[in-house]
């Protein structure tokens, strides 16, 4: 599913659960190489040619809503995508919320997990997953007021992790578009983590799977 189409599916989740509070999704996917980027950023004056060049390129942009900022899609990265709703009548915690989320991750890394920010690394941010301290996984969310029962929420919470190593062209792709806006940061690849050597990622998401089963 190209990246357009997974994000759109997203959101299509995030209303159902809006709608049947009751209701929780897990779902594991991947995507063709391209880039997504923040919404947010479409307000710098020239996004519209720097997404001309990066198409022309073979690294389409696609929008999301749940913030962050830019990140790759492409041959060894699986995405997670959590859609659930919160208890009735409890405000929500953020920090909780990602806790949910980066948990079941770090539990499936095993030794070595760790959170945090991790500078140079693309999207980086304090709940990123690290392993043996460097960046395995970013995160984001979207949380949106029930729409069945307005107690609770619906909230999206996303991972992209780097099942192998981090592609150089998706990182000389992002740093190529981050140029073009005008962005003062640019990515380093040695910022970024991998699964150990021998473990598999069918092994990783059964494992990954069973640690958010556990929460349910």
């Amino acid at each position: 599913m190209n990246a357009a189409d997974a994000l759109a599916h997203e959101m299509e989740l995030l209303d159902d659960v809006s709608h049947n509070p009751d209701r929780r999704h897990l779902w594991f996917w991947e995507s063709p190489q391209s880039l997504v980027s923040p919404k947010s950023l479409t307000n710098k004056t020239n996004f519209n040619e720097a997404s001309r060049q990066l198409e022309n390129e073979g690294w389409p942009i696609n929008l999301r809503s749940t913030g962050g900022d830019v990140t790759p899609q492409g041959a060894g990265i699986l995405n997670v995508t959590h859609v659930y709703a919160t208890q009735p009548r409890n405000a929500v915690d953020l920090k909780q919320e990602y806790d949910r989320l980066c948990s079941p991750i770090e539990q499936a890394l095993g030794n070595g997990a760790s959170r945090g920010w991790q500078p140079g690394a693309f999207c980086d941010g304090e709940f990123n997953v690290q392993f043996n301290g460097r960046k395995f996984a970013g995160t984001a969310m979207r949380i949106r007021r029930g729409k069945a029962d307005r107690t609770r929420s619906a909230v999206l919470a996303h991972a992209i992790m780097l099942i192998d190593p981090v592609s150089l062209d998706a990182i000389a792709a992002i740093n190529r578009f981050l140029r073009l806006l005008e962005e003062d940061r640019q990515i380093d690849p040695d910022a970024h983590a991998s699964l150990p050597a021998g473990y598999t990622k069918s092994d990783f998401v059964s494992a990954l799977k069973d640690a958010f089963d556990a929460q349910s």
